[in-house]
């Protein structure tokens, strides 16, 4: 089968039409001009002409556009590219997540792709993601920049970042046990996730709700908390698949209480030792209630005693982020503060002013 026109360099084929037409114009003039009127020939002529040559315009000028390189992007942490398929194929190196690369071929739960920097391998295909999951997710990074941290935290095990806050959403990136993360929102939906779909807490079991008391009712929701991680990174991820970084010194305090929320709000040295006074938020170890926090309490350091201790407590709040706490430094004013956003019994909401005058808190007006 002859190579196309533009390969070859041979002419199209509606170039040759043209080029036929003309011959075979000028070899049948005579007979044309038995049966065609004389003064009609050139008319007819230049029509003619004028028809081949768009013929021949449209069909050498449209060459096909080359179609475009099929994109994905590494999903997870690092992935294992491999050089060929089958028991023995070797293992050539790592693809680091939020890579793209260039789709070459695709197997039966494998891809063969080519990096950026040209290597090339066959890599499983959960390890990829479309352009469109990795746009996702650079734009929820770009809406989450703004938020106020409400307080670091640390992965008690490898997790991966939702796009949205269920089970069944799209991941992409996955953070490694022991991460630190800052917290920035909360959200609690249903428990309930499609039948078949790998569930990322085991611990989780569907329920019954016939005839349900209130208690289970509730335990039939889950919390999840949208982070932001390194890099910029942000997700959702499930809340009991972390804990607040608080230190330790402080963190003994908790009384079995979910810690939501902490900041550092003034700083003291103490002998040379920087002593830092904390803010936290708690809530009861009740999974699903509808508010992030309902209480607050506030540590200073006691230099006379070398300790922490409770400078200001407030129980039965009906809190929600974003707390916004000011250290002195932060504040300009010399004077550590913070705001809640509260709910009254109405469901109105208010925010609440505090200020620390010396070592206590004090509600501002």
């Amino acid at each position: 089968m002859p190579a196309p026109a533009e390969r070859s360099g041979r002419p199209c084929s509606s170039l040759l039409l043209l080029l036929q037409w003309r011959n075979g114009l000028w070899s049948g003039k005579a007979v044309l001009r038995y049966y065609v009127q004389p003064w009609l020939f050139p008319r007819f002529e230049g029509i003619g002409l004028a028809v081949c040559l768009a013929l021949a315009a449209a069909g050498c000028s449209g060459r096909p556009e080359p179609k475009a390189p099929e994109s994905a992007y590494v999903r997870g942490a690092r992935a294992p590219l491999r050089d060929q398929l089958g028991p023995s194929s070797n293992l050539t190196g790592t693809l680091e997540s939020g890579e793209r690369v260039e789709v070459l071929a695709k197997r039966p739960r494998w891809v063969q792709v080519r990096s950026a920097s040209g290597r090339a391998g066959w890599i499983q295909s959960r390890f990829l993601a479309s352009p469109a999951v990795f746009d996702q997710f650079r734009l929820l990074a770009v809406q989450t920049a703004p938020l106020p941290s409400q307080g670091k935290a640390l992965l008690r095990r490898q997790a991966n970042l939702h796009h949205e806050p269920r089970r069944d959403s799209e991941t992409f990136y996955r953070l490694p046990e022991g991460e630190e993360v800052e917290v920035l929102a909360h959200r609690v939906v249903d428990r309930a996730s499609p039948a078949g779909h790998r569930e990322e807490n085991a611990s989780a079991e569907s329920e019954s709700h016939d005839e349900a008391p209130v208690e289970l009712e509730i335990q039939a929701h889950e919390d999840w908390s949208l982070v932001r991680a390194s890099g910029g990174k942000a997700g959702w991820l499930l809340e009991n698949l972390m804990d607040m970084n608080l230190p330790v010194e402080i963190a003994r305090y908790r009384e079995g209480l979910r810690i939501r929320a902490w900041f550092v709000i003034h700083r003291e040295m103490d002998e040379g030792v920087e002593r830092p006074w904390y803010l936290w938020a708690t809530i009861r170890p009740v999974t699903g209630l509808p508010f992030d926090f309902d209480e607050i309490r506030v540590f200073v350091w006691n230099p006379a005693r070398s300790r922490y201790e409770t400078s200001y407590r407030e129980r039965n709040l009906i809190g929600f982020y974003p707390i916004q706490a000011e250290s002195q430094e932060a504040s300009g004013s010399g004077v550590p503060a913070f705001r809640l956003q509260l709910e009254d019994e109405t469901g109105k909401r208010f925010q609440r002013n505090y200020v620390m005058a010396g070592r206590l808190v004090r509600r501002a007006p």
